[in-house]
């Protein structure tokens, strides 16, 4: 099953109105912050790895700090 299919991931939005390109950095963050290693399977398979370090880098990112430091550490990103 595909991770925009779950409403625990994406819960205060319309599945149907979500595109993979368009809303790309919203679907990583929702991954990466509240998603099962299987999701994560998933994302790696749909973006790049330099597409998903972008959007851990960013500043103002929505990820929490126990998330971002994951991510950061996983990504071996200083």
């Amino acid at each position: 099953m595909s991770p925009l299919a779950k409403k625990s991931l994406f819960w205060d939005t319309n599945i149907d109105n979500i595109d993979l390109l368009k809303h790309k950095r919203y679907i990583i963050e929702r991954i990466l912050k509240f998603g099962t290693l299987t999701d994560y399977s998933w994302l790696s398979g749909m973006y790049s790895k330099d597409e998903i370090k972008e959007v851990i880098k960013r500043e103002r990112s929505e990820l929490d700090k126990k998330s971002l430091n994951f991510w950061l550490y996983i990504y071996n990103i200083v």
